[in-house]
């Protein structure tokens, strides 16, 4: 159950004051609170949570007026609505650039009064999303999950110390945005953070690009160049995919995070750097460690702090507050509206385990939110183009196994009715989605006796 809004009204006449409290306390949504003394409302404010304050611009102890500008003046993300009985231009216009979000006149319209206050809540609530989504923006880290929550704790915890840490889990579970952010969080911050993905360059040319080389060294290296590491100094260096680092450059890895010096590709000198590094992998360097591919006298240094981070399909509650997220990066970064999910589209990211894990997520939004022209988005499109369907990668148990005629019939069913609701029962749209031809489709209804009820 959410938390009550709080709304807090300001005014000298006291029988106005229960008259109010009684009409706005029709709305179970509402925690209704008074004050006659304005003096007695600036203490209710600093000790009590307002979300909402109506205050009465004529008050003999101190002015209405006088009240807002000391609420806003200490920064409070409190709505304000100002009401009097001699209403004019000049006070309307001193009240909203104060930061007043309405002005009304009494005698008071309740209707009026109940729709001002209900658009002043949800501008309230968009204006402390808008400051979550900075705040994730620069972090890129949005979780109700616990354990992600833990992770995040202890990552804020031992970001200010150089200490290694090694961060494992599966591909797409934001093993970069994690590291990133104990970079954020450490005095390293204001010093480059350089990733490099062990895996994604070729073997013959990683020691060149990771420590750099000298003129001569060999073949094209007309001059000297600084590598990777060099790049990082005094920042920080995250080595994504460290387990395909092969054997001869685990050596040289080992000596730079023991000793803080490396050797360029053709030099003799070793050359001193100041990083910090952060180590990724989606690999089990314990039985790497087991076929002699990966040293563990390596695997001992890099492992000093250890992060698992969960799957996606493990954080359930995570893939709604993920999916907003992106539309509202999204639209930020094109420029375009920001749209919103049909309540069948969010059971559909709840029903599906997310292989890719957020990165699959992100992408699969990007690509839904710039090919659907409406403000709804009524389907959700994977990366071959078809829409979402449930599935999982937990094993069946050996009670649970059905026929395999029956399942594939159930999977059929429920696979057409969800491809004809998602598509308005459009045939030629359901079978561009679902790459089934029309009389496919129509065979299909016939069988499982589908209908738009």
């Amino acid at each position: 159950m959410s938390e009550k809004k709080k709304i807090l009204i300001i005014d000298d006449d006291r029988e106005l004051l229960t008259l109010m409290k009684a009409k706005l306390s029709k709305n179970k949504n509402y925690k209704i609170l008074t004050e006659s003394s304005p003096l007695e409302a600036l203490n209710t404010v600093s000790t009590e949570k307002i979300d909402l304050a109506i205050i009465d611009k004529n008050m003999p102890q101190l002015d209405g007026i006088e009240v807002l500008r000391h609420i806003k003046s200490h920064g409070e993300n409190i709505q304000v609505i100002m009401m009097t009985g001699f209403g004019s231009i000049e006070d309307a216009v001193e009240a909203m650039r104060l930061g007043a979000y309405h002005y009304i006149t009494k005698p008071i319209n309740y209707d009026e009064l109940e729709l001002v206050i209900k658009q002043a809540l949800e501008h309230k609530d968009l204006k402390e999303e808008n400051i979550r989504l900075r705040q994730a923006i620069q972090e890129d880290i949005i979780t109700e999950n616990p354990i992600m929550k833990s992770i995040i704790e202890k990552a804020r915890k031992i970001a200010p110390f150089d200490t290694n840490v090694l961060i494992t889990g599966e591909s797409g579970t934001g093993k970069e945005v994690l590291a990133k952010f104990i970079h954020k969080n450490s005095k390293r911050a204001d010093k480059p953070f350089i990733a490099v993905n062990c895996g994604a360059i070729p073997a013959d040319l990683l020691e060149s690009e990771l420590f750099g080389y000298k003129k001569g060294a060999f073949t094209g290296a007309i001059s000297d160049k600084k590598g990777i590491v060099q790049q990082a100094e005094g920042g920080t260096l995250f080595l994504d995919e460290i387990g395909e680092l092969p054997l001869n450059l685990q050596v040289k890895l080992l000596r730079l995070i023991q000793n803080k010096e490396f050797i360029p590709v053709g030099d003799t000198n070793p050359k001193k750097v100041d990083i910090r590094i952060i180590s990724a992998t989606n690999r089990d360097l314990h039985e790497l460690m087991k076929e002699g591919k990966f040293r563990e006298d390596l695997f001992y240094r890099i492992n000093t702090i250890h992060f698992q981070l969960p799957p996606l399909r493990e954080r359930k509650e995570d893939i709604i507050p993920l999916a907003k997220f992106f539309i509202k990066k999204v639209s930020l970064k094109y420029g375009i509206p920001e749209k919103k999910f049909s309540k069948n589209v969010i059971n559909q990211l709840l029903s599906y385990s997310w292989p890719g894990n957020i990165r699959e997520l992100e992408g699969v939004i990007e690509r839904t939110v710039l090919m659907e022209d409406k403000p709804i988005i009524d389907s959700v499109l994977l990366e071959n183009n078809n829409v979402i369907i449930s599935y999982t990668k937990e094993p069946l148990q050996n009670s649970e196994i059905k026929p395999f005629k029956q399942i594939k019939e159930e999977f059929e069913k429920k696979y057409f009715e969800n491809l004809l609701k998602e598509t308005s029962w459009n045939i030629s749209k359901a079978s561009k989605l679902s790459g089934k031809t029309r009389a496919e489709i129509y065979r299909m209804i016939k069988k499982y006796n589908l209908s738009k009820e």
